[in-house]
């Protein structure tokens, strides 16, 4: 991880990557989004599997893309709503997939799901309290795709809705 933003907006942003300044979208009256930035340090071919998620189309991407939850920090409904289960995040919500020339945005829309979407909304009640830490793999399906690809991890320590940046039209 090479750096994060904490934006609001009144709609939603995608492509933020080709804009000065990826991205989560956290739905609401106002669009909270999260975005956290990765990058390698090796060549991208050093990663089969990585490659062939970057180059992958949509489908294979959705079927790949793997979120690993965990609230370290934080109330007991909050934590039986995350759970922290592996979650094929392109199978649950919608992405939109953003190549540049030398990036790849997902940009996750957590509204796009009733469940998802009522989870978000009791987590961003208590995100003062929280401690919230995610993985992000690619997930391999074979054995010679194994071990998966970790594309990164964060921890989210007591976020601030209050202090999220207004995106510059």
């Amino acid at each position: 991880m090479v750096g994060a933003d904490w934006l609001r907006s009144d709609k939603r942003e995608d492509d933020l990557a080709g804009r000065p300044g990826g991205i989560v979208h956290v739905p609401g009256t106002t669009t909270h989004n999260l975005a956290m930035y990765y990058m390698l340090k090796t060549p991208l071919g050093e990663h089969p599997l990585l490659q062939r998620f970057v180059n992958g189309d949509d489908a294979y991407r959705n079927s790949r893309f793997k979120l690993i939850p965990y609230i370290s920090k934080g109330s007991w409904i909050v934590k039986q709503s995350v759970g922290k289960k592996a979650c094929l995040v392109g199978q649950a919500l919608e992405i939109n997939y953003c190549r540049g020339k030398n990036y790849l945005e997902l940009d996750v829309d957590v509204g796009s799901s009733t469940v998802a979407r009522g989870v978000v909304s009791l987590v961003l009640g208590y995100l003062n309290n929280l401690v919230i830490e995610m993985a992000f793999l690619v997930q391999g399906n074979t054995p010679d795709e194994l071990p998966e690809c970790l594309l990164g991890t964060c921890r989210i320590n007591h976020l601030d809705a209050l202090k999220s940046v207004p995106v510059e039209q």
